[in-house]
C-alpha cells in the first residue's frame, strides 16, 4: 500500500512539474466542468447524450493541458529567438544549454553535444532533476546544471553571471561554466543560459609544460652544479699561488660566471613551478632579521665593488626576531639586492635599511638604489612571470624574469606586503614588511 501511495505521489509531482501552475489550474477547471456536466446529465439527459458530453469534455481538458504545455515551451523558445540568441547558440564554439525556470531544457547547441556525448533531441523538452546523477548517460550533464553535485567545484563568482569551474574524473573533464539569466523587456526571467567551455586539453598542456620544465631543469642542474664546483675549485687553486696564464684565468672566471647565471635561471624555473603546484614548502624558525640581512648585503658588497657601487645597511629596530624560512626569505632579499646592483649605474649606491612599523607589529625593509629605474608602464607588470622591462633587457639581456614573481610569493607567504616604486633614470625603491614573531603568533592563534 505504501508503494502505491509513493507511486501516486510521484505521479502527481510529475504532473505538477510537467504542466506548471497555470496548466494545473486549467486542468482542474476542466475536471470540475466535466463533473458538473455529469451531474446535470444524470438528471436531465439520456445515456447517449451523456456519453457524448463526457467524451467531449475529456477531449477538451486534454487539449487544454497539451496546448498550454506547447504554448509555454514555444513562448520561451520564441522569446529566446527574438533576442537573437538563436544564431549565437547554434554557431558559438563553446557549449550552450538553455533551460526555463522549471529546469526544462529548451535548447542545446552542437558544441554542447560534443562535450556531453549525446544529441540535443535526447534532452530538449526534458526536465532536469538532481536524480539524473544516477543515470550514467546524463550524469555529467546533470552535474553541470546542478554544480553542487559535481565531484570538484571551484566557484569564481557567485553573483550574476555565475562563473564556476568543474572537474570530473570519469570521464576526465575540466569545464569552465558561465550561467546567466534571460530576461524580457519587463525584467521577468524567461530562462537561463549556461555557457560551457571545455578546458581539459588546455589544462593538460599546461600541466605537461610544467612537468617538462621541472624535469629539464633537474636534468640541467646536475651537470651545471658539477661544472660550477670544478671551476670554483680551480679558481681557489689559482688564488693560492699556482701559476697560470692570464687568458686561462679569464676564461675560468667567465665560465664560472656563466654557470652561476645558468644555475640561477634553472633554480628560478624550479621555484616558479613549485609555487604553481603548491609545493613551494616553508620551514620556519626564529630568525634575527638584522644580522641575516647584513650578511646578505656584505656578500653583495663584494661583487658590487666591481661596478664601483656602494652597498650600505642600517637598522634601528630593537626587536628584530621574525618567524621565517631562512632559505626562502634569503632568496627574496638576495633577488632585490642583486637587481639593485645589477641595474645600477657605475659609482652608484644601494641603501638597505630596516625599521619597526608604526604599529610595532612588523619590520619594514627598504632597498633603494640609484640605478636605471623602471618605466611607469612596466611597474604593474613586474610581478608577472617572465616579464622584464625593456630598459632592463637592454642593459642585461640574460635573465629569467621570475625574480620578482618568486620574491613576492615568498614575502606574502610570510604574512608581509611588497611595494615597488620607481622613477626612470633615477632609481628604484623596494619596500616590504615582515611581521615580528610575537605578532605573527597572535594572528595564527585567532
Amino acid at each position: 500500500m505504501n508503494e502505491q501511495q509513493q507511486s501516486f505521489s510521484m505521479l502527481l509531482r510529475e504532473i505538477r512539474t510537467y504542466l506548471g501552475p497555470r496548466g494545473l489550474m486549467l486542468l482542474g477547471c476542466a475536471v470540475l466542468s466535466w463533473l458538473l456536466a455529469l451531474l446535470l446529465s444524470a438528471f436531465f439527459l439520456p445515456l447517449p447524450v451523456l456519453l457524448s458530453v463526457t467524451l467531449l469534455l475529456i477531449f477538451a481538458s486534454i487539449c487544454i493541458s497539451i496546448g498550454y504545455r506547447t504554448i509555454a515551451r514555444s513562448g520561451v523558445s520564441d522569446k529566446i529567438k527574438n533576442t537573437e540568441l538563436g544564431a549565437v547558440v547554434e554557431n558559438i564554439r563553446d557549449g550552450v544549454v538553455v533551460y526555463d525556470p522549471n529546469f526544462r531544457v529548451v535548447n542545446m547547441n552542437r558544441a554542447a553535444e560534443n562535450v556531453f556525448g549525446f544529441s540535443a533531441h535526447e534532452v530538449v523538452g526534458t526536465f532536469i532533476t538532481p536524480e539524473l546523477v544516477n543515470n550514467a548517460h546524463l550524469r555529467v550533464f546533470a552535474q553541470v546544471i546542478f554544480p553542487s553535485l559535481a565531484p570538484s567545484i571551484n566557484t569564481i563568482s557567485s553573483e550574476w553571471p555565475q562563473i564556476i569551474d568543474l572537474s570530473f574524473e570519469e570521464p576526465h573533464l575540466e569545464l569552465h561554466t558561465v550561467l546567466n539569466r534571460i530576461v524580457d523587456e519587463r525584467g521577468e526571467v524567461l530562462g537561463f543560459l549556461k555557457l560551457i567551455t571545455d578546458v581539459t586539453r588546455e589544462n593538460t598542456i599546461l600541466e605537461s609544460k610544467g612537468e617538462f620544465i621541472t624535469v629539464a631543469a633537474h636534468q640541467l642542474r646536475t651537470p651545471l652544479s658539477a661544472l660550477n664546483w670544478t671551476l670554483e675549485t680551480i679558481q681557489k687553486t689559482l688564488k693560492e699561488g699556482a701559476p697560470a696564464d692570464a687568458a686561462i684565468i679569464s676564461s675560468i672566471q667567465e665560465g664560472w660566471q656563466l654557470t652561476q647565471r645558468s644555475l640561477k635561471i634553472i633554480n628560478d624555473l624550479l621555484d616558479a613551478a613549485r609555487i604553481e603546484e603548491g609545493k613551494f614548502g616553508f620551514h620556519e624558525k626564529d630568525l634575527p632579521l638584522s644580522a641575516f640581512i647584513k650578511t646578505i648585503t656584505d656578500e653583495a658588497g663584494i661583487f658590487a665593488k666591481e661596478k664601483e657601487i656602494t652597498v650600505r645597511f642600517s637598522s634601528n629596530a630593537k626587536q628584530d626576531t621574525v618567524y621565517a624560512d631562512q632559505d626562502r626569505l634569503g632568496i627574496a632579499i638576495s633577488n632585490f639586492i642583486d637587481n639593485a646592483v645589477k641595474y645600477n649605474s657605475r659609482g652608484g649606491s644601494v641603501d638597505v635599511d630596516m625599521s619597526p612599523s608604526s604599529d610595532g607589529r612588523s619590520l619594514t625593509v627598504r632597498i633603494a638604489d640609484t640605478g636605471i629605474g623602471i618605466p611607469k608602464e612596466d611597474l604593474q607588470k613586474l610581478s608577472q612571470k617572465f616579464y622584464r622591462g625593456e630598459n632592463a633587457t637592454q642593459l642585461e639581456p640574460n635573465g629569467s624574469g621570475l625574480g620578482v614573481y618568486i620574491a613576492k610569493n615568498i614575502i606574502e607567504q610570510h604574512g608581509g606586503v611588497l611595494n615597488i616604486t620607481s622613477e626612470e633614470g633615477r632609481g628604484t625603491t623596494v619596500t616590504f614588511s615582515i611581521p615580528l614573531k610575537d605578532a605573527r603568533e597572535g594572528i595564527s592563534q585567532r
